[in-house]
């Protein structure tokens, strides 16, 4: 287990981490400084990424963890979310990242990862919202959910209309779904703001313009984007109720296999389905957006613990973040493996059986 990080320096195997303590909460800085450095201390290994930029010209900042080969690679991407308020996603985020980096050329199986796949990892995809989230312990700024677009004057509230607030939901903010009719998130009072039309935010467009870019189009195989809270292993399409992509079942069993490894660590349970049908129905959502518009096919959304037996839980004490991270990882590992064994694995056997 990796109760708390450290730095490698001259070691023959295993990346250099530069120490990021997940017994506590961090800023925005902090994320940003160790994304940088990890970058700059491994790059046979790693590169850094910066999609775009939040509307307060903060960077989008990520890692490309794989080593450079020369073919095209399978790709994975694993992200913090979007949600200002969801820190406990932003942090284990960063424990991926340490895992991989520090464990390459030591642990077999993490070697095999960072030699055959390209993982994709952004901690922070709302960097405005998490830092205003942070300002204060009053709940209307603790509990952020939106990220910090300029003032929309045609909210509504039970008292008053034409009321100004700001801020947008970024997992409203996908073209998909998307109506102006649709209240409450054509409401810009309200945390769900779907904002004024689709793509409207500058963190939703660096997202889209990435993942449609040459760069990783047609070889992502899978995506992970982790919120809290509620123990919710949720598959697309969640813009609608009993809505389901073609390949469904194949999704729903990876879920499967990936929550009962995650249960075998402290019997955390994750329910799996669409959140449309557990949930209700919420349009705009990143990954039923990537599901319908990219090839790729593992497309999910973990609502990490607590379950929702606990409200507004979505700052965990942060002796949990440990945990919660390790139990994480070992699901996120069984995604791993399958896309290596459908993208690598069954290719060579089929190759083999021609040439035999």
């Amino acid at each position: 287990r990796c109760g708390h990080f450290s730095v490698r320096l001259g070691t023959v195997a295993g990346g250099q981490t530069p120490f990021f303590d997940l017994t506590r909460y961090h800023d925005f800085p902090e994320f940003e400084n160790y994304i940088r450095n990890v970058a700059q201390a491994n790059p046979n290994i790693v590169k850094l990424r910066q999609i775009g930029y939040s509307h307060e010209r903060r960077p989008l900042l990520g890692l490309k963890i794989g080593r450079v080969a020369n073919h095209t690679k399978p790709a994975v991407w694993l992200d913090g979310g979007n949600h200002a308020r969801e820190w406990p996603a932003f942090h284990v985020a960063i424990y991926f990242i340490d895992v991989l980096v520090r464990n390459y050329q030591i642990d077999d199986k993490i070697t095999k990862y960072v030699n055959w796949l390209d993982i994709y990892v952004f901690p922070v995809l709302n960097p405005d919202g998490f830092i205003f989230s942070r300002t204060s312990k009053n709940a209307l700024i603790r509990q952020w959910r939106k990220n910090r677009a300029p003032a929309n004057c045609s909210g509504i509230t039970a008292l008053v209309k034409h009321i100004c607030c700001d801020g947008v939901d970024l997992n409203r903010n996908y073209d998909l779904g998307f109506s102006n009719d649709n209240y409450p998130f054509n409401n810009p009072c309200s945390d769900e703001f779907q904002g004024p039309y689709p793509f409207s935010e500058p963190e939703t467009r660096a997202v889209r313009d990435f993942v449609l870019s040459r760069e990783i189009y047609g070889r992502l195989h899978a995506l992970v984007s982790m919120h809290t809270h509620g123990q919710l292993w949720i598959l697309p399409y969640n813009y609608h109720k009993r809505t389901y992509p073609e390949d469904f079942r194949e999704l729903e069993r990876l879920a499967k296999k990936a929550a009962d490894k995650v249960y075998t660590y402290r019997e955390t349970k994750y329910r799996i389905g669409t959140a449309a049908d557990m949930l209700g129905a919420a349009t705009g959502g990143a990954t039923d957006w990537i599901k319908k518009n990219t090839p790729t096919k593992y497309v999910y959304v973990l609502e990490l613990p607590p379950d929702m037996s606990t409200w507004f839980a979505f700052q965990i004490k942060p002796r949990w973040l440990i945990p919660i991270s390790e139990e994480t990882w070992m699901g996120i590992q069984v995604i791993l493996d399958q896309v290596i064994e459908e993208t690598i694995d069954e290719p060579r056997t089929r190759a083999r059986r021609v040439i035999n």
